[in-house]
């Protein structure tokens, strides 16, 4: 079986459709769920958040909106966007949730995209995790430790290195996915089917100079 690694922020609503999807990436291997600050990626690479430009902002909206009635699943947005998400990536992370990660991470992207908490809010967070059945306390206080912290910026440092650049992203066998659109190109990387012509692709990004 193939190992995809999943890297997400609760900021991005496209890696929510992502994360809905996810039976459909376990039936072709396993999948690790990997927390990641988006606002890091962006700083690292230089990059604006597409929330930050007032049209697209509201095209996005519009699209997501459209989606969701066409496929028949409550949608909304948070309270507050964008918001500190680092609480709850921190709660999410295999080191501080154990067992109990698929749960948090579920509890928490219904609480934040289907029932419009303040992602950023401790208190409301922990209430989305008890109304889930889970040990909000002990995952608050485990996710203050320094191990957890440490886990995060190594999650943010693996992203880098394997060239991710915003979320959801997917690496598998070093192989980058960006995008829930990009789910049908994955699919078929693992089945051996992918159509990159990769002697093609290294020709012309070598042969390709900027214009301007």
């Amino acid at each position: 079986m193939k190992h995809i690694s999943f890297f997400f922020d609760y900021l991005s609503p496209f890696a929510f459709f992502a994360w809905r999807r996810l039976p459909e990436l376990q039936a072709l291997g396993s999948v690790e769920l990997v927390p990641v600050p988006m606002g890091a990626l962006f700083n690292h690479w230089g990059i604006k958040g597409p929330g930050e430009i007032a049209p697209k902002r509201e095209f996005l909206l519009k699209g997501l909106l459209r989606r969701a009635a066409r496929e028949g699943f409550d949608f909304t947005t948070p309270k507050t966007h964008p918001f500190n998400s680092l609480y709850a990536l921190r709660l999410s992370l295999a080191e501080v949730a154990g067992a109990n990660q698929a749960a948090v991470v579920a509890a928490l992207w219904k609480a934040g995209w289907q029932e419009r908490i303040d992602m950023g809010e401790p208190d409301e967070l922990l209430g989305a995790l008890r109304a889930a059945g889970l040990p909000a306390e002990e995952l608050y206080e485990k996710s203050f430790a320094r191990e957890a912290k440490t886990a995060l910026k190594e999650n943010l440092q693996r992203g880098i290195e394997h060239g991710v650049f915003g979320v959801p992203s997917f690496v598998v066998e070093g192989e980058l996915f960006w995008g829930e659109d990009a789910l049908a190109d994955l699919r078929a990387f693992v089945r051996g089917e992918d159509r990159l012509d990769r002697e093609k692709f290294q020709r012309l990004v070598g042969a390709t100079p900027r214009g301007i």
